[in-house]
């Protein structure tokens, strides 16, 4: 149990090096509100992975409520993240020898004491291969134990409710919520480390932890970990903050954990039970206070079910008020069809209106009576026509083919329903945007489905087919692909024979499955092969009789109970929500908790009223410049970037912005002559309109830089005239360019030159100054109606790159 010793990554050379790979801005340290211990504060010291992008692992909602539980609720232990980089940035990071490193310290995570990766997609397991090899650390759990200055590697999310097939690769697994998990590990691990024990000692402490399986000492039961105080908060209000275009972006409210619906396909219905809420005051106090730490835009009440909170009809009334005043658009994504009242949805998108999305899951209520989705034809098409009577004009639908017990005349329903929806779409005016997202059913343990096989390629692709034929034109289709939902149905159910397929395909070079633009099925063909995989015996039947892998994780619903689900299917019967009717004695609460679902009845209608609001009306009343630099790692930032950055900074400090009307209203933030991506700027200008007159723009300068990020920094502001623009005083732009190799000024110095368009350009016309100083450049351009020279062009004409060149734009205003 020891640390290496720290080298510090960001140098200049590394960041110009940065201008080779997409989205640079993803791997350094430029989110707002970044504060975390630092390395040398804390004594036991975490990483923790969602093994995808930047762009997908920095929304996922259970590791912020762990980055936060960590860092805030204790004094001992801090939480660093990491992500996959792209294939281009990996690239880099191997030919530079550079090992995977931290966001908020740029440290390799091998540095770290324990290092834990989240798994809510299967497709993401070849990743944790990718993300172990970038991080230098051997994949195999045993090569890593036998070295004790290397992290200790543990694994928790949905997926890993069969552990089996990723056993080979992790040290201990976290079955269950991972809020009071992970701070008893923290708590065992100073233990032991202050006694000068080692890795294996601790592990062997660490299996007596409720929810904790250590695959070194085989398959022991172990009871999944329930955390009780979901309704007392332990909530991320304070997170870092995204500058860059990220998945699920928005401030996103735990309103209840778990879920009793019971449809027979969900995984995620089961393995949370039991059910837990929170009463509507905490919701909105950790909303507030989200937004008032953060500047979201957007904010959504994260449920398995938002609707059958208990409180549903007087929380939403509660969080729309908040979100009205404070210009909050609000999305409810798991309402349930059944009930649904479409005058509500208007009501609940006062702020923004967007698109709305219901999921059937089939078109007929026989297979729905299968798979226990309490929802009818009728409910879905009425909510249809509600939501077209009142202007709504996008709707998407989701559906899932390859059920079991799935007949023909189910996907014939399917696209009936497709038709009725778009019929009923055409009584009312206005063009109809309309889709439909189908995925392919995947067996998932503890569910009433698992022991069913995955369908076969040939009856998909005929049904695929169908729908494609027959539905209406006017949608808009999308299928999962099918190999992508194979690889998932083999992981999903697999066991340590699986762990030899994953080591294959990382051979070949699989890794972001999920994403269609590097989905590798070659090397996924190569690895069945290799591998030596029966792909029928892994994606067939499982006799009822069998023993699963995962038969030694407890606390999680019986196979008794799924047993009888399964059979009720086969006869087309409903099981009711326990709150409903009663427990069905599914295994998966205490006593105590169910007496106290009687707290939690279920609305027996989603019928509320939020009153109605005047329209806002956001006249000018005044109109500010701030200059503002951004150097170091903030050049990275574009103009999107900068635009969000400050955006979100100027609503946390309540700079009272004007917005502009209509359906998406957007607060009036204008970056001027925006930079390139890469390039430094020591004076650039960002332009504000305001609604209200008063505010006090001198003590807002302190305050925004302690929550911007490293390099970005407001220097200064001016007072405009309302019908003023900064630009209008700007003249020239002056560039510094320090090169890193041979270059010619000739091109410059010519009367014309050609652009990287092939445009003709007068360069007499534009250049004003030009000059060598030492090994700068500095050249001045006339700005002529808005209009310069590309800083691009002009490196191209000296026969530079940005990641041949260091390049600073000087103050704008002068």
């Amino acid at each position: 149990m020891t640390t290496t010793s720290y080298k510090p990554l960001l140098t200049d050379e590394f960041l110009r090096e940065l201008n080779r790979v997409k989205k640079p801005a993803a791997y350094l340290p430029l989110e707002l509100n970044l504060r975390a211990p630092k390395f040398e504060e804390r004594e036991v010291r975490f990483v923790i992975s969602y093994p995808d992008l930047y762009e997908v692992g920095s929304g996922h909602i259970g590791g912020k409520i762990l980055y936060h539980v960590i860092n805030n609720l204790t004094d001992f232990a801090l939480m660093h993240r990491a992500y996959l980089p792209r294939p281009d940035m990996q690239a880099l990071m191997e030919e530079r020898g550079i090992p995977l490193y931290t966001i908020e310290e740029q440290r390799p995570v091998r540095d770290y004491d324990m290092w834990g990766l989240s798994f809510s997609s299967e497709l993401t397991y070849t990743n944790a291969l990718r993300i172990m090899q970038l991080a230098q650390v051997p994949v195999y759990s045993g090569e890593r134990l036998e070295r004790e200055e290397l992290p200790l590697i543990f694994a928790g999310g949905p997926c890993t409710y069969n552990p089996v097939p990723l056993s080979p690769f992790i040290d201990l697994f976290a079955i269950g919520d991972g809020e009071e998990t992970l701070v008893e590990l923290a708590r065992l691990y100073r233990e032991v480390k202050r006694q000068g024990g080692t890795k294996k000692d601790f592990l062997a402490e660490a299996r007596k932890v409720t929810g904790v399986w250590v695959p070194l000492f085989g398959r022991y039961p172990v009871k999944k970990a329930v955390f009780t105080r979901v309704p007392e908060g332990f909530y991320h209000t304070s997170p870092p903050v995204p500058t860059v275009e990220t998945a699920q972006d928005r401030i996103a409210v735990e309103a209840a954990r778990g879920c009793l619906r019971g449809c027979r396909f969900c995984q995620a219905g089961y393995i949370y039970r039991p059910y837990r809420e929170r009463s509507e005051s905490k919701v909105k106090e950790l909303l507030l206070e989200t937004f008032r730490n953060t500047g979201y835009e957007e904010a959504s009440l994260s449920s398995l079910s938002i609707s059958d909170h208990s409180r549903f009809n007087r929380l939403v009334p509660e969080v729309m008020e908040l979100c009205h005043r404070e210009m909050i658009s609000l999305s409810l994504p798991s309402m349930r069809v059944k009930g649904f009242n479409p005058e509500l949805a208007s009501q609940i998108m006062q702020v923004k209106k967007t698109g709305f999305t219901l999921a059937p899951e089939v078109g007929s209520d026989r297979l729905r009576r299968i798979i226990n989705k309490d929802l009818t034809n009728e409910d879905l098409f009425k909510a249809a026509e509600g939501l077209f009577e009142r202007g709504w004009n996008r709707l998407k639908l989701y559906f899932m083919i390859g059920l079991p017990f799935e007949l023909q005349e189910d996907i014939e329903a399917l696209v009936e329903m497709l038709w009725t929806v778009y019929k009923l779409g055409r009584k009312y005016r206005g063009k109809k945007h309309l889709a439909a997202g189908i995925s392919i059913f995947v067996p998932k343990p503890f569910t009433p489905f698992q022991w069913e096989p995955f369908a076969d390629q040939e009856s998909v692709k005929e049904k695929v087919e169908f729908i494609k034929r027959k539905a209406p034109r006017a949608f808009i289709l999308r299928f999962h692909d099918y190999r992508q939902s194979l690889i998932e149905a083999i992981l999903t159910r697999g066991d340590e024979e699986v762990a030899k397929l994953l080591i294959e395909a990382n051979k070949h070079g699989c890794q972001l499955d999920g994403w269609d633009e590097y989905f590798n099925w070659e090397g996924w063909l190569k690895a069945f092969e290799t591998s030596g995989i029966n792909l029928k015996e892994q994606l067939g039947r499982r006799e009822t009789s069998d023993e699963l892998p995962w038969d030694f994780i407890e606390g999680v619903v019986s196979k008794r109970f799924l047993l009888r689900e399964l059979e009720k299917a086969k006869n087309l019967q409903w099981t009711p929500d326990c709150r409903i009717v009663g427990c069905h004695a599914c295994g998966a609460c205490t006593p105590e908790q169910i007496k106290k679902l009687k707290e939690f009845p279920i609305p027996e209608k989603i019928e509320f009223s939020v009153p109605p609001r005047p329209k806002r009306e956001f006249p000018l009343k005044r109109k500010v410049a701030i200059t503002f630099k951004k150097v170091g790692p903030a050049k990275f930032l574009s103009v999107l970037d900068l635009t969000r950055a400050f955006t979100r900074t100027f609503r946390k400090f309540r700079v009272p912005l004007r917005y502009s009307q209509g359906f998406n209203p957007h607060p009036k933030v204008n970056v001027l002559f925006g930079l390139p991506v890469g390039v430094e700027g020591l004076g650039e200008v960002v332009e504000l309109e305001l609604s209200k007159e008063e505010f006090d723009f001198e003590a807002l300068l302190p305050e925004a830089n302690r929550f911007l990020p490293e390099g970005l920094e407001l220097t200064g502001w001016l007072e405009l005239h309302p019908k003023e623009s900064a630009a209008d005083r700007i003249e020239r732009f002056t560039y510094k360019i320090k090169p890193a190799k041979e270059f010619t000024l000739e091109p410059l110095k010519g009367e014309t030159a050609t652009d990287r368009k092939g445009r003709k350009v007068n360069l007499k016309e534009w250049i004003e100054e030009l000059y060598r100083e030492g090994d700068t450049v500095k050249i001045t351009v006339k700005v002529k109606e808005g209009r310069s020279l590309n800083v691009g062009d002009i490196l191209n004409w000296m026969g530079l790159e940005l990641k041949s060149a260091d390049v600073t734009r000087e103050e704008l205003l002068g």
